[in-house]
């Protein structure tokens, strides 16, 4: 069994997803492959591209990078086309929660609807690949927030959850967050840059 590695790093869509077929198209039945990709939405749509093709691939990430690995399978005379993944109408985005309310006017329906809008994600496909939190937005991922159910079930599916350490400082909330990971604004905008597609409810 051979292992192949092809190195996407520095490439945006479709340039991964295309190095992703070639390689599967000139790999044997059960030959292992991992290709690095150091941007986000690539990487999304990479390991969306594998699943359809009907591999299995195992995903990891460590400084930014991520390493997914897959065995080659037989291919498909029906394989999709990797521009396809790249298309702006769907594929991933990023849900950017900076307030603990949606919209503007009043506070009170603002809180109805932010909780009305992630109770929704678990039904909406795409979802979204990341969900960053900041300023208000913070106390969403705390005790006592009432969507913190869907937010579990949202990250337990892959979304990846950053909240910002210093506005959990700020509002002395770091002891109660229950969902996701502390983060930084470098890494918050990291993510931000390198999104496909960016919602800010």
């Amino acid at each position: 069994m051979a292992e192949k590695l092809i190195d996407a790093r520095g490439l945006l869509c479709p340039k991964p997803l295309i190095m992703a077929k070639k390689a599967l198209s000139n790999a044997a039945p059960g030959d292992m492959l991992k290709i690095l990709i150091d941007n986000a939405t690539s990487h999304e749509n990479v390991v969306r591209f594998l699943h359809d093709n009907g591999c299995s691939p195992m995903s990891n990430e460590s400084g930014g990078v991520f390493s997914v690995q897959f065995v080659s399978v037989p291919a498909s005379a029906t394989s999709p086309n990797p521009e396809n993944y790249c298309s702006p109408g769907g594929g991933p985005y990023v849900l950017v929660l900076s307030r603990s309310v949606m919209g503007s006017g009043s506070d009170e329906l603002g809180h109805i609807l932010i909780q009305a809008c992630i109770n929704s994600l678990k039904e909406t496909a795409p979802a979204p690949s990341a969900i960053l939190f900041y300023n208000s937005g913070v106390t969403l991922a705390c005790e006592g927030s009432p969507v913190l159910g869907a937010l579990k079930e949202l990250e337990a599916a892959g979304a990846k959850m950053l909240v910002c350490g210093t506005c959990l400082d700020y509002f002395e909330l770091k002891p109660k967050l229950q969902v996701g990971r502390i983060s930084n604004m470098y890494d918050i905008m990291q993510t931000v840059a390198s999104a496909g597609k960016v919602f800010a409810p």
